[in-house]
């Protein structure tokens, strides 16, 4: 499933992960856990993924568009973290 950049962004399809219901106590229940909290990570990794592919860091593949870094972050910058 392919995920556009504007459904990454919509943070209403991201699926909630709710224990309030379960008593972890019980096999079934906790198996219902893990099974809620797999399916919210792999929204939110297909999420910044999309991203990523909309922001030109990685391609369709998921492999790095560019290794170069950006210029205010080569040696030769000016730049500096200090704030101050």
């Amino acid at each position: 499933m392919s995920m556009t950049a504007a459904q990454a962004l919509d943070l209403s399809l991201i699926p909630s992960a709710p224990v309030v219901d379960l008593d972890l106590d019980r096999d079934e229940d906790e198996e219902e856990w893990e099974r809620r909290v797999m399916e919210l990570a792999v929204v939110r990794v297909k999420g910044a993924r999309a991203r990523l592919e909309a922001l030109g860091v990685v391609d369709a593949d998921g492999n790095l568009v560019s290794k170069s870094l950006p210029p205010d972050m080569t040696p030769e910058s000016d730049t500096t973290l200090e704030t101050g």
